[in-house]
């Protein structure tokens, strides 16, 4: 069946929680062919306070005021959108929302954002709810890249088996050889590494790992770290920002230097990176990084150091690997709309292959 391309606006706010990716791509949501057209709205420094405070409070508080936080949130994305002519020349927006909390064991995962408003706002229809059904039907929800990922390899012709690692708050794995496709969260990512250095030097993220790279890694610390059972848990499965929090707490109010604790967390990523490839089924050949991660260098040497792997960069293949998720968000809300597949088995653990998204008309 030949379904028809369409250009669709894909909106990511990620687990780093520091703005909202935009990107505007035309796909079917079986190929994507990317238009250049990528932007990004970085959060004031009010907004990431707002979402920092979220994180800190109960659940149950925060779900008290949902609708405050829906609306909050969809201003957010309005204010992002409002002057971008891509809007215009848009059939339709895929608006992922801030996911503020997300429980693989009590299969819950809930984003803010309100998309009637926004298709209303934007006089545009609009995609939401990408992991409800998926939960709903016995799924975690997460990770939803593994076949926008699988697009990735196949288009480009690397080297299998290969995997695609996107080191976000939460770091994501992706596996394909060809015939398998297995899809899952490998550990923290950027994101201990992140509220540290906003804690102590009221920066968002290590630039260039320089930080981390003036300290020595913290052996004891990380041993202990690696001890949570969800490493010893086989795939699928998937994290929520705060799973680490108290071995994060535990450690940061010990008296170490703050350079041998954020080497101690860029090691603890790199371990959690490395450990996850015991469940592949194959030893693989590639490994194609993205997210924020692949900017610091510090983190990126030693990953090669210790994958000792081919390793793409988005320089041999002229992507932009900062907007892959908005493009990931655009390419499911095609497949949504198509009512494609896009979470299986061997990703989120969904019994049978099942498409999700809502449609959000604007009329």
């Amino acid at each position: 069946m030949d379904y028809p391309f369409l250009n669709i606006i894909g909106l990511m706010t990620g687990t780093s929680m520091d703005g909202i990716d935009i990107s505007l791509v035309k796909t079917n949501g079986i190929i994507l062919k990317r238009l250049n057209k990528n932007f990004y709205y970085k959060y004031s420094c009010e907004t990431k306070k707002i979402l920092d405070d979220i994180l800190k409070t109960d659940i149950n508080i925060n779900l008290k005021k949902k609708s405050f936080l829906d609306e909050f949130i969809t201003k957010e994305h309005y204010s992002a959108l409002k002057d971008l002519d891509i809007v215009q020349n848009c059939d339709l927006i895929g608006f992922h929302g801030q996911t503020i909390y997300h429980n693989s064991r009590n299969k819950i995962s809930i984003q803010l954002g309100d998309p009637t408003k926004l298709a209303k706002l934007l006089n545009k229809d609009v995609i939401f709810n990408f992991r409800s059904d998926d939960i709903e039907s016995g799924g975690q929800g997460a990770p939803l890249a593994p076949i926008y990922h699988k697009f990735i390899v196949e288009s480009f012709k690397l080297e299998l088996p290969c995997c695609v690692l996107n080191i976000g708050g939460i770091s994501n794995l992706t596996y394909w050889d060809g015939n398998e496709l297995i899809g899952f969260d490998t550990g923290p990512g950027n994101a201990l590494m992140d509220d540290y250095m906003s804690n102590i030097f009221k920066q968002n993220f290590d630039i260039d790992g320089s930080i981390a790279a003036k300290g020595k890694p913290i052996e004891e610390e990380i041993k202990k770290m690696l001890q949570h059972n969800f490493f010893r848990t086989p795939p699928p499965k998937s994290l929520d920002r705060q799973e680490f929090s108290p071995q994060y707490n535990e450690l940061v109010n010990k008296k170490y230097s703050v350079h041998d604790v954020m080497a101690t967390l860029a090691e603890f990523t790199i371990e959690t990176i490395v450990t996850s490839l015991k469940f592949l089924p194959k030893k693989i050949k590639s490994i194609l990084i993205t997210g924020g991660g692949c900017r610091n260098v510090y983190l990126m040497k030693r990953l090669k150091d210790k994958l000792k792997l081919k390793i793409y960069k988005e320089t041999q293949l002229g992507i932009n690997f900062d907007y892959i998720e908005a493009e990931l968000i655009a390419y499911l809300s095609a497949r949504s709309l198509y009512r494609l597949p896009f979470t299986f088995a061997t990703t989120t653990g969904v019994e049978k292959p099942l498409t999700g998204g809502k449609l959000f008309k604007h009329l």
